[in-house]
């Protein structure tokens, strides 16, 4: 799940803006303007029973074209990504949790959380063994269908 929210930040950045957006850091020669998205964080809390509750922060940096206007051009892209991130992916929809950035020398920095909740396979226990004290069967448990209502002696 985690992948399919990181590819669909992917998606929604690439469509609202069409410029180069990479998976990781931004590679030698790399184009720019351009963005880097990552995973910096994931969070799990157990629920009850077999639930628990997932949380993932997405780190987007957006790296200007010319630092002369990136102050300009980091705030346009800014905007743009709040919009575009507010609500992401085509087949199943994840709403962000929180959005902030920050300025950077060359861009800005973006965070957005992500939350959903998962619930686990049930797992198969098998049956408990047959409970002997001191070598003689204990109270409760059944033999050839009747059951033992005794003490241990």
């Amino acid at each position: 799940m985690t992948e399919e929210i990181r590819r669909a930040v992917i998606q929604a950045i690439s469509e609202k803006f069409g410029l180069p957006v990479y998976g990781q850091s931004v590679p030698q020669g790399g184009k720019r303007p351009c963005f880097t998205v990552e995973i910096e964080e994931m969070e799990q809390k157990r629920l009850l029973g077999r639930r628990a509750a997932r949380r993932v922060t997405v780190r987007i940096a957006y790296f200007c074209g010319e630092k002369k206007i990136a102050a300009a051009e980091g705030l346009a892209a800014a905007e743009g990504l709040y919009e575009a991130l507010c609500i992401i992916g085509r087949d199943e929809k994840f709403a962000a949790s929180g959005i902030k950035h920050e300025k950077t020398a060359d861009g800005i920095k973006l965070t957005a959380e992500y939350e959903y909740h998962i619930i686990f396979d049930e797992e198969e226990t098998g049956l408990m063994e047959r409970l002997e004290y001191n070598g003689k069967g204990a109270v409760g448990y059944e033999t050839e269908g009747d059951i033992q209502q005794g003490t241990a002696e």
